[in-house]
């Protein structure tokens, strides 16, 4: 339960004694401790004597409590403006330079047919959407249009390899234009890895390509989540990811291949098979993604969905079972945990923020630019609210003074939200204005009964739990690593 009630009752009545001690901030009851966040994204857990002793100004500037809630912004008279407004600046992205993250859809169709899929899929054989090189390279050039050092681009579908002409067009082109930009450039490969052959795979090795698919879990799960119209998907995958790994170990200079786990009900019961099978085939990166009413989701929820209670008991599991094999040698993180104690424990973000429309855009096969691929799903299923421009139309400038791309950040943010602004969590919490409207008709969500707020302040509860943890700290504090690879 949130302290936010008792814990304005009891400032009223102690700031009349004390206001210079009791700086703005908000509380969590963690247990037997209290969580104490600042709008900067400070924080501390105090034992439930230590808080009252906070609020009543008890605590002395000679105690190491007092000094440490002096640097943490949470005494009053002490506050250190210039390092509040630089962590302030950095957490909201106030100097950020632009759209980072291009997500390019080169084709709808695909050869799997997910039981949660909402990507609005075409057959194999309807290339009416396939991506043109022409509308491939106005999205390229639109995306270079950003100022941000640091670019990448993904490809998503469908199946992107289905297009695989236009894959490699935009790869070539990109890194062409990149000789003149000088950026930082990334490609990123979401694929089923069904049609990843050698050729394929060592094309995209050589200029770098990064690997992402799905992997569900053991066989039994995967392929009944991920039903394969032309084979076994579970032993493709597993196939692309050996292949892959493979090169890795004879010197390929490319990022360790990322498997999604998206969690459906067959998992909740199997974290440890899901993530012994990952550390088997030498992935670094666990990534438990949960499953939400949208989109073609919605319609089969009754076989594959759950609720948010359930999904944050599965991953308190998954991630006790990930911190103990850390503990026994294993090298393996997960990505959820980690965007989130980048935020928590060096108040930074990891590459590219989550902020629809200023961090990342999305690009459809038809040259549409939505907000985030999720926007461009949404568009995918006949709702095109969040589309915002045209690659070979529109340019950057007025993409990022779209109304939508506006009222999309207006909307993320905590302190915008009645409920968010009060919660401990919000400096490291992100709305997401794309699945408030889909499931409530409103960017702004409401977030009493949001199902992704119920899940965010779930696993932050486990999170902050496990840090109050010496022995669980340490393996979360060496996952920071990761950040910098």
């Amino acid at each position: 339960m949130t302290l936010a009630g008792s814990r304005l009752t009891s400032i009223a009545s102690h700031l009349e004694r004390e206001p210079r001690r009791v700086a703005g901030h908000a509380a969590r009851r963690l247990g037997t401790r209290v969580l104490v966040t600042s709008d900067s994204g400070r924080w501390i857990t105090l034992s439930h004597g230590e808080y009252d002793r906070y609020l009543s100004g008890g605590v002395s500037d000679d105690e190491p409590l007092g000094a440490t809630l002096a640097e943490r912004g949470l005494l009053r008279d002490r506050l250190d403006f210039a390092a509040l407004g630089e962590a302030f600046s950095s957490r909201h992205l106030l100097r950020w330079p632009g759209p980072g993250v291009h997500t390019i859809v080169v084709t709808r169709r695909c050869n799997f047919r997910c039981v949660y899929c909402h990507a609005s899929v075409v057959p194999e054989d309807d290339r009416s959407t396939d991506m043109t090189p022409e509308i491939a390279r106005a999205a390229v050039d639109l995306a270079f249009q950003s100022s941000n050092p640091e670019m990448t681009i993904e490809f998503q579908g469908g199946e992107p390899l289905l297009n695989w002409p236009v894959v490699k067009f935009i790869i070539d082109y990109a890194r062409l234009k990149n000789v003149v930009a000088g950026k930082r450039l990334h490609f990123g490969l979401i694929s089923n890895f069904s049609l990843l052959d050698d050729a394929k795979i060592d094309w995209l090795v050589e200029r770098g390509v990064s690997f992402c698919t799905s992997l569900d879990g053991p066989a039994d799960i995967h392929d009944a989540n991920r039903v394969y119209l032309g084979g076994n998907g579970h032993a493709s995958v597993v196939a692309g990811l050996k292949a892959i790994q493979a090169r890795r170990a004879a010197g390929a200079k490319i990022d360790s291949p990322n498997a999604i786990c998206t969690v459906t009900r067959l998992a909740l019961t199997r974290q440890k098979e899901i993530i012994d099978q990952a550390v088997e085939l030498g992935l670094e990166r666990i990534q438990l993604g949960p499953l939400d009413p949208v989109g073609f989701a919605r319609r089969s929820w009754g076989r594959v969905g759950y609720s948010s209670s359930e999904f944050v008991d599965f991953y308190a599991r998954a991630l006790d079972y990930l911190i103990a094999l850390n503990q026994r040698g294993v090298k393996a993180y997960e990505k959820t945990a980690l965007v989130l104690l980048i935020r928590i424990l060096r108040g930074e973000h990891w590459r590219f923020p989550n902020a629809d429309g200023a961090a990342r855009l999305a690009y459809d096969w038809d040259g549409g630019v939505y907000t985030s691929e999720d926007g461009r799903l949404l568009a995918a299923d006949g709702d095109e609210f969040f589309r915002v421009g045209e690659a070979g139309r529109s340019n950057l400038a007025e993409i990022l003074d779209h109304p939508l791309v506006k009222t999309s950040q207006y909307a993320a943010l905590p302190w915008a939200q009645p409920m968010c602004s009060q919660c401990a969590y919000a400096p490291y919490c992100t709305v997401q204005p794309v699945f408030n409207y889909e499931t409530q008709g409103s960017p702004w969500g409401r977030m009493p009964v949001n199902g992704w707020c119920e899940k965010m302040m779930g696993i932050f509860d486990v999170l902050f739990a496990r840090l109050e943890d010496p022995a669980a700290r340490t393996v979360l504090e060496s996952w920071l690593e990761y950040k910098d690879r």
